[in-house]
């Protein structure tokens, strides 16, 4: 993989952060409400939400390569290599289409917006882009919409790799997140017994 260029939201730093910062709150006020006996059981619960929320707001991403690109979801890795990819679009995410499966790869890091934001496009902002004959850009376009910033670079990186003809040197391969779906579950039936014992 040469060139790597990594898209993760910021909104899911912000959003991670701020879920973290309300669970050590109530953490510590669940603490300071019902004693050191409760402190335990809290801290579990707490460490599960945390784990949770950084599945879903910081872990995900999309790693783009000249050979292909990777998708990182919450618990399953795509890489796929750009001679295997038949479509690039964005609807509900950025997603990709793997061309010997036809099997449709959503990019969890790359959400789209809600239908109603291409209103607010400045037509300046899609200058260089492919635009529909009607002059209207789905939402999931949007250069304002972290679909439309990942299907740009998607749509960016694989022209370049049909322009120069490279060989397909990257194979289809797709991993389940094993660590993480263990590690919740051992944090969430853990979090019940201490829940159950303190009861």
């Amino acid at each position: 993989m040469s060139n790597l260029e990594t898209f993760r939201p910021r909104s899911g730093y912000v959003m991670g952060f701020s879920a973290f910062f309300a669970i050590s709150a109530l953490v510590y006020i669940n603490i300071i409400d019902y004693g050191l006996s409760a402190a335990l059981s809290s801290l579990i619960w707490g460490v599960f939400a945390s784990a949770l929320f950084y599945l879903i707001f910081i872990h995900p991403k999309v790693v783009f390569f000249d050979e292909g690109v990777l998708i990182v979801n919450p618990l399953q890795s795509f890489k796929i290599g750009w001679h295997e990819v038949s479509e690039i679009d964005a609807r509900y995410t950025m997603y990709v289409i793997h061309s010997t499966s036809g099997r449709k790869i959503h990019a969890f890091a790359a959400q789209a917006p809600g239908r109603y934001h291409s209103r607010t496009v400045h037509p300046n902002e899609v200058k260089g882009m492919r635009v529909s004959e009607s002059g209207m850009i789905r939402a999931g376009e949007s250069p304002r919409s972290n679909s439309g910033v990942a299907t740009a670079i998607a749509r960016s990186k694989f022209e370049q790799f049909k322009r120069f003809n490279q060989a397909g040197v990257v194979e289809f391969e797709t991993n389940f997140n094993n660590r993480a779906a263990l590690i919740v579950a051992a944090l969430f039936f853990t979090a019940i017994v201490a829940q159950i014992i303190h009861s």
